[in-house]
């Protein structure tokens, strides 16, 4: 194997890699966003009434969360709620700092997948001339190496997160946050009320399941693609 045909394998690993991230921030998005799932979720934990909100107050104030969350408001200053009888601001001066500090992450995650989006689109414009004008022929079979290597790590480490999935979400936190307002008190904190740790862990699961099937999809795209091109190429040699 020659040095540009390595060259070839290792651009199309790089354009492999790339793509993980884009998948799986969009996956996040995917489910952050779906108030479908908000609703699923609020019914079978009972969200509504554990709070002392109707359930129609609640997706509002959900709505207006995923509004900040996206940028489409600028703050939660003004997001009031009939909770016990009581109408009052839904979220303390904590609850909303904290959520600032969820907004930047979610805005660093888009930037890294548009970043990767960049880089992807930079490496197969490469992979274009050095492979001859065949680049879907070198990236199938890099990606598909790369995918591979990518379900043997999550075979291994959802279950573990699984086990203990406190523990784990706890460290999620203490790497991506710079402070503890994450720590919400769940007797009076309406934020953590609204998205208990049960709720996050199907948020999570559900996450895995759309970053899964995505690499799955394309996983059976990159071999028919490499099926292909070898049929070609076993043709034209003939």
């Amino acid at each position: 194997m020659n040095s540009r045909i390595i060259a070839n394998y290792a651009v199309g690993f790089l354009i492999s890699v790339l793509l993980f991230p884009v998948m799986l921030v969009t996956s996040i998005q995917l489910v952050t966003y779906d108030q479908n799932f908000y609703a699923s979720q609020y019914a079978r934990l009972n969200t509504a009434d554990n709070i002392g909100m109707s359930a129609g107050d609640l997706e509002r104030v959900t709505g207006e969360l995923l509004d900040y969350i996206s940028g489409r408001l600028d703050s939660l200053d003004n997001i009031t709620a009939e909770i016990n009888g009581e109408i009052r601001p839904v979220f303390n001066e904590r609850e909303k700092l904290h959520m600032v500090d969820v907004k930047d992450l979610f805005n660093f995650a888009s930037r890294v997948r548009n970043i990767s989006l960049a880089g992807i689109v930079l490496l197969f414009i490469i992979l274009y001339y050095l492979s001859h004008k065949q680049p879907l022929r070198f990236f199938a079979a890099s990606y598909l190496t790369a995918a591979a290597m990518l379900l043997l790590l999550l075979i291994i480490a959802v279950p573990i997160i699984k086990s203990n999935f406190t523990y784990y979400w706890d460290q999620f936190h203490y790497l991506f946050f710079d402070n503890d307002l994450w720590i919400l008190n769940p007797e009076t904190d309406i934020m953590i009320q609204m998205v208990p740790e049960p709720f996050f862990n199907q948020a999570v699961t559900r996450v895995i399941i759309y970053f899964a099937a995505g690499s799955l999809v394309l996983g059976f795209i990159s071999f028919w693609l490499l099926r292909k091109s070898r049929k070609r190429y076993q043709i034209n040699r003939t």
